[in-house]
Formats: C-alpha cells, structure tokens, sequence
C-alpha cells in the first residue's frame, strides 16, 4: 500500500521570539549547505532520480548572497525555490509572521517566503526534522519508487531496494519502547522463543515482520493499550513505494484452545491499520471479533467459554460458569432453546442469560413454574435476568408450600384471620404481613392476635402504645403460638392454627371445614 500525500491545513500567527530564533539559525545552516534537504545516495538509479533537483539547488547555492536572485528563484514551486525562499530569511534574520500547518501528528511553523509548495518550505525549514525533511522529496521518491530513510544522524535513499541502515534500524526500534535482541522486538508479556516461531498463545498479539530489516515486533493486547499504531510510528521515518510489501501484519490468536481447526489464520483490515486508521489495539479487537462472529456461523453447535471448548455438553458448560442455583436453572433451559454456537469471553452467568434473555427469557420462567400469566409479571419486571430468576424460585417454593397446606371451606373470623397471616407469610414474607395487620377483627381477640405476630417479627415495642395492655399481655401469650403457626410445615399447620385458635380464647374447632 503506497504512502498517500497528505493535504496540510494552513492558518498564521505571530512567531514567538524561540520560534524566529530557531527558524533564523535554521536558514543560515541552509545557507552555509543547501544540500541538506537531499538524501545521501550511492546509487546510480538514485542519482538519476535526484540529478535535475540537485542541479536547481546548485543555482540556488550559486547566488545565495544575492538578495535579488535569491527573490526572483524563490517564486519556483519546487524544492530549490524552498531553498531560495528559506535562505532569504538567513539574510533578513526576520520572521514575525509564521503559517501553521496541520498535520495529523500535529502542528508545524513555518515562513512563507516566496511560491514554493508549502510541504517544500515546510522540509527546507526544518531539514533537520527526520520526519519533515522527507517532505521535500517525497513527491520523487514516490513517482521513481524510491526507498529513503531519514533518522538523527542519517538521511538516505538507497534506490529500488529497501535497504535500512542499521543505524536507522536501531533509532526506530528505540521509539517503540520493547526490547530488542536477536532480531526480535518484543513487550515484556511475550517470550523471544514464543514470537519467533509465531506460537499460539493464551494472549492475543501483534505480529509485525520488517522484512528488509529481518526483524519481528510484537506486542500483546494489554500493552497495545498504550501504543497507539506501531507500524506508523515506524515508517513515518520512511518513503517506500509500497509499505504492504515490506511488512507482513498479522493478529494472533486463537478463540478456542487445542483445536487449531478453529483457529481463523487469516487477519483482516491491514489496510485500515496501515492506513493509520486503526490503532494496534482496534486491529487486535476487530480480528479477534470478526473470528468469533465467523466461529458462531457454523452450522455445528459449539460451547465454547474462555476459549475453552465444551461441544455439546451444556452441563459442563455451564458448571464452568459457576452459577447460582436459581441461575443455572434458567441457564439450562435458554441454552437448550439456542441453536446456534455460543462462544463468550470473561463473562458472568448473569451476562450469558442477559445476551439471551429477550429471546427466550419467557420459556425460562415458563419451564420454572408453568403459570404463563405469573411468567408474563415475571418477564416484565425491571431486574436483572438473576434477580428474577431468584423472584421466579421463590414465588415457586412459596406455591409450593401453599399448595401443601390444608384448604378450609369457611373459618371463623379469628381463625380466618390468622390462616390469612400466615399464608401470607408462606408466600410473600415479613414485609407483606405487616401490611395486612390491620384486616385482623376489630376485637380484643383480634387485636391481640395481631400483636402477637408484631412481637414475632421484632415490631411490638413500636406499636405497643395501639393496644390496651390487656390486649399487649395476651399478645404476649400468643407470641410463640403464632410463630409456630408461621413456621409450621404443611402436616402441622392445622394443628398450629387449632392450637393458636384455642390459646386465643376460642373454643371453636376447625376440623370438619376442611376439605
């Protein structure tokens, strides 16, 4: 994919006395050798390519103690009327005003002297920059597919052959902060042996191969974090006709440990990601999301959780996600319904019922309690897939205790009061019963049994001050009575209800109204 000229944006302002100084000592230097926009070469072919623009600075060089030369050769709109236009501000030793362009890696000043292309001003100006400099000729390296490296101390074409100096090699490889040995470069995470052999590993990695350098860089997913786009931190040093065919980019990672056939080798967006669109981390993401996708289009049911694969065995997979048991109840059943691959990464039980929830969360609940009107409340409530899967259990024990329980045709008022508490209790808890105190009789009976389950649940000292301390003593009688009752399992709870019935005072008996 070859190098793009990018469009500058352009706006001015007033130059800061450091910005002129630099900018001044700049253009001397230029004077003293305006041959410091160039490359170094020893190639034939280089040196055809650079012979005509070498010529142009050559009069340029000629008459750079005349002003009014130097004026006229500044208009040119190439790199020697640059060269011009910047040794004019040698002379003057002045520039108030500066342009600013605007580059994706940020802004640049620069004077405008005389009709030289902007990109041209930009790298006579700063030809001590190794990143701008390469401005300058980047239209020739381009068009004759020249390959230039511009570093510190360095600034070299070397033909139609990549050919970076080590000394290039080793100032680019510095920036990307890893350490490099033996051709390898490399962050802390990822052993040498492992990416020389481009191994398969339980983290995912960049893998970039600079061919002509013969060297390897590599870097996990956790340190990608940081690094921005590593390739064009590299090459934003370099001109080369195509940087696709001087590095090999690839993202590895496997989404399922042990099955390479599950493996997707390929890696996509190289464009993007050399283009500077995507960052190491974005390329990373996207590959590894777009294997998954692929993996969930097989025809064939997978489980697959942390990259581990389970088949077909739902109840391992599931036991991997170390649910609750109103969870794994809920799991089971939506799992069942799926029919296409489940491949999840770093997920909850809760994180996996909601992903499915929409779909058939209903059928869950349905297969819990078979009650499509209860299901519906159910579904609808504001809670998290967990939390109603907990809602669901309960409601369905409480039926089931309920269920379990005798069934009176009538009752007497005081007797149909406490059956009322406490089946109440049975299916909705504490907080309900409270609620419903005061359908107790309004007699000395009735009151007293209402304070009875008052002190059961903790609630007596603050409500004492409503009842008569007959009613608060006989409240007190009945405490134990009425806890029984709550408490009392289904084969006991007539008994129960007898017992409190008679310990209230009444000698009504209850056994013939059940049905």
């Amino acid at each position: 994919m070859p190098k793009k000229i990018r469009r500058v944006r352009t706006f001015a302002r007033t130059a800061s006395k450091s910005m002129e100084k630099n900018l001044v000592e700049n253009a001397k230097k230029l004077k003293n050798d305006p041959f410091l926009v160039l490359p170094e070469y020893s190639d034939d072919f280089s040196k055809k390519c650079f012979i005509k623009v070498k010529k142009r600075i050559d009069r340029v060089n000629k008459f750079k103690d005349d002003i009014v030369k130097l004026e006229k050769l500044s208009n040119r709109r190439d790199l020697d009327g640059a060269v011009a236009g910047t040794i004019l501000i040698a002379h003057s030793e002045k520039a108030p005003y500066l342009a600013v362009a605007r580059f994706s890696t940020g802004e640049i000043t620069y004077a405008q002297r005389g009709k030289a292309d902007k990109e041209k001003l930009i790298a006579s100006q700063h030809f001590n920059n190794p990143v701008l400099r390469l401005l300058g000729i980047k239209d020739i390296a381009l068009k004759r597919n020249l390959y230039v490296y511009s570093w510190d101390k360095g600034f070299i074409s070397t033909g139609l052959e990549p050919e970076p100096p080590e000394d290039f090699i080793n100032f680019v490889i510095k920036r990307t902060g890893f350490p490099y040995k033996n051709g390898i470069v490399a962050c802390n995470h990822l052993k040498k042996e492992i990416v020389k052999k481009k191994k398969i590993i339980d983290r995912y990695y960049l893998y970039i191969h600079w061919k002509s350098a013969n060297i390897i860089i590599a870097l996990c997913k956790d340190c990608a974090k940081t690094t921005k786009n590593t390739l064009f931190n590299l090459t934003k040093y370099v001109i080369e006709p195509n940087i696709s065919d001087d590095f090999s980019i690839d993202v590895i990672g496997q989404l399922v440990k042990e099955q390479e056939t599950l493996f997707i080798k390929e890696t996509k967006y190289v464009d993007e990601y050399l283009s500077g669109k995507l960052t190491d981390l974005s390329l990373i993401n996207k590959n590894m999301e777009t294997r998954e996708e692929s993996l969930k289009q097989s025809d064939e049911k997978l489980l697959i959780l942390d990259g581990t694969s389970y088949g077909t065995d739902i109840d391992n997979f599931i036991k991997a996600l170390k649910p609750n048991k109103f969870e794994k109840k809920g799991l089971k059943s939506i799992i069942v319904q799926v029919k296409d691959p489940i491949v999840l990464n770093n997920v909850t039980p809760n994180k996996v019922l909601d992903i499915y929830w929409e779909e058939h969360g209903l059928n869950a609940i349905n297969s819990i309690i078979d009650d499509n009107e209860m299901s519906e409340k159910f579904f609808s409530l504001d809670e998290t897939p967990s939390e109603i899967l907990e809602a669901v259990f309960a409601y369905k024990e409480r039926q089931d205790v309920l269920s379990q329980l005798p069934k009176y045709k009538s009752l007497p008022p005081l007797a149909s009061f406490a059956d009322h508490m406490a089946r109440t209790y049975k299916t909705f808890g504490e907080k309900k019963i409270l609620t419903e105190l005061n359908k107790r009789p309004n007699d000395h009976k009735g009151k007293s049994l209402a304070y009875a389950f008052l002190l059961v649940f903790g609630k007596g000292k603050d409500n004492k001050w409503k009842y008569a301390q007959v009613e608060v003593e006989s409240g007190e009688f009945l405490k134990e009575y009425a806890k029984k009752l709550l408490d009392s399992q289904p084969k006991k709870y007539h008994k129960s209800l007898q017992n409190l019935l008679s310990a209230s005072g009444s000698t009504e008996y209850i056994d013939s109204n059940i049905v």
